[in-house]
């Protein structure tokens, strides 16, 4: 497994990936989007192997998210995250030791209890899915065996891919404090807006928030279905630094986050 992450993109203070303004990192690739993609997906241009991307190592993401992340709440989506877990989860760990505020949301089309009790495994065929795509999973797999090779060429054309076992699913519960899990149905679709609300990060009824390190503790899946995280944040206040539930009467949920906005606030006067 390679120690770099290929992204497509980067937002910074991003109000619809999470709670909060966030870092929002869009990595590039996703198998759910070749084989059979989510309709109404909104970022289509992700879904290839192929194609424009940029590769950055672990320890450079850290560096951007120490940098970037003034109120350390930084969120994985896609493309499919997931798929190169085991390197964003390093970028998690060495961040939290850094700072044990920062917030992470990662999201991903696979449902959860599945790859706890599975992983995720991938049989890639050659004349269906392209050597982009083995190339890719090559670096992020945990193992890959291969099934069927051409022996005039000297390469596989189907590989079976183990991209994550059980127990890196663990890890990735460990560090990643928020997980959306379950493929966009735009037919469930929360918002009949064009464009996500502020505040608004999950896209369709069927997906789930997974609280990652409270579900490693307990043994059993903690989460909250979609609609009813988007009803319970509708009806609180917020921080104005990390974005969690506070009471009205409260602009921020504890010294520290007020001065965070206030040094933000303040730099942000100074570079004007």
């Amino acid at each position: 497994m390679t120690d770099f992450i290929r992204f497509i993109g980067v937002n910074k203070d991003t109000t619809t990936a999470g709670p909060g303004k966030r870092l929002e990192f869009f990595t590039k690739g996703c198998i759910r989007g070749v084989v059979s993609p989510c309709f109404g997906c909104f970022n289509e241009s992700t879904w290839t192997f192929e194609g424009l991307s940029r590769n950055l190592t672990v320890d450079e993401v850290v560096q951007i998210c120490d940098r970037d992340a003034w109120n350390r709440q930084v969120t994985f989506c896609g493309g499919e995250p997931i798929l190169q877990a085991k390197a964003l989860v390093k970028v998690a760990q060495q961040l939290k030791e850094i700072d044990p505020d920062f917030h992470f949301v990662m999201y991903t089309a696979y449902k959860l209890d599945t790859l706890m009790k599975y992983g995720l495994k991938f049989t890639w065929v050659k004349e269906k899915h392209g050597t982009a795509m083995r190339d890719a999973l090559l670096d992020y797999a945990a193992d890959v065996e291969g099934i069927k090779f051409d022996e005039s060429k000297g390469e596989a054309v189907i590989s079976e891919f183990t991209i994550l076992t059980p127990e890196d699913v663990q890890e990735v519960m460990k560090y990643i404090d928020l997980i959306v899990d379950g493929d966009y149905q735009q037919e469930k679709r929360l918002t009949t807006s064009e464009y996500m609300h502020d505040g608004w990060f999950i896209g369709s009824a069927n997906q789930r928030v997974i609280f990652g390190p409270e579900t490693v503790k307990s043994g059993t899946l903690k989460y909250i279905a979609a609609d009813e995280y988007n009803k319970q944040r509708a009806n609180k206040a917020h921080c104005k630094c990390c974005g969690k539930m506070v009471d009205d009467t409260q602009n921020f949920c504890r010294n520290a986050c007020k001065a965070r906005y206030e040094e933000r606030k303040l730099l942000k006067r100074t570079l004007k």
